[in-house]
């Protein structure tokens, strides 16, 4: 995929990179979304929902994921890219956080390893309309979808990841790292977009290359309830089990990207 952007590029991205400022603007939403990842031998399928302030950057929501036909249900907490997970929801998991209750990750030191811990990840949904912002061509209007009793219009468009960076303040090293997983330069998004101007659904769908394997990640998020949310309150730090320093250890051994035989 080759990212496309030129002189005319912020005219024709108005119709979505307005309406993802102004989804952020409301203050905060709700949301619902579906997620998986195939073509491992243990794919991962994920329901989300959760409640978001996107004034504070945070929010709650709950995860519930099936990984080769286990099921976790898991309550959680997130601040930026910092993450507490209901330590019950992991079978066995007291015995190795000595009965905290709370399971603490800082995405950004546990992924900086392979370089993408800077980059969305479902972690914190509103990243994801931060994307919208960082198209490279003008969007394709698909035409009018019913939501859930809302009218809305469906826009096609592709996310130019160096654009991305220069918006957001992405190291370089983060947005090669991801290129090399995805095997280009950019990624094709859909929102769909209400008459008040606020995006009420995307979904993204990309490959990505990790450990020689090559999986497919797909994601479809639905907003709703536009408004002030409750406030986020972190977990006191007696109560937490820091796993970061565990999963930036494995992260370091993780290879990204696939070779052109692979």
């Amino acid at each position: 995929m080759t990212a496309i952007s030129g002189c005319g590029a912020s005219r024709a991205v108005d119709p979505v990179a307005k309406a993802a400022a102004a989804t952020l603007s409301t203050g905060g939403y709700k949301m619902s979304a579906v997620t998986s990842i195939t073509g491992s031998s243990a794919p991962v399928t994920a329901t989300m929902t959760g409640a978001i302030d996107t004034a504070a950057n945070s929010g709650t929501m709950t995860v519930t994921e099936t990984v080769d036909g286990e099921q976790i249900h898991a309550p959680m907490i997130f601040s930026a890219l910092n993450f507490w997970m209901k330590a019950s929801a992991i079978a066995g998991a007291a015995s190795r956080t000595g009965g905290k209750a709370w399971i603490y990750v800082d995405m950004n030191k546990a992924l900086g390893a392979v370089g993408v811990g800077s980059l969305p990840s479902t972690i914190n949904p509103s990243q994801f309309l931060n994307y919208l912002n960082s198209v490279g061509a003008s969007p394709t209007k698909v035409g009018p979808v019913s939501i859930n009793g809302v009218h809305t219009i469906e826009y096609r468009a592709v996310i130019d990841l160096s654009r991305y960076a220069e918006q957001n303040s992405a190291p370089s090293s983060a947005v090669s790292s991801l290129e090399s997983a995805l095997g280009g330069h950019s990624i094709p998004i859909e929102a769909w977009i209400d008459s008040e101007n606020r995006v009420r659904r995307i979904h993204i769908a990309f490959p990505e290359c990790v450990e020689g394997s090559r999986l497919q990640f797909s994601m479809t998020m639905g907003i709703y309830d536009f408004g002030s949310q409750p406030q986020v309150q972190v977990p006191a730090r007696g109560s937490v089990y820091n796993l970061t320093p565990v999963l930036a250890k494995e992260a370091r051994s993780l290879k990204v990207g696939c070779s052109s035989a692979g």
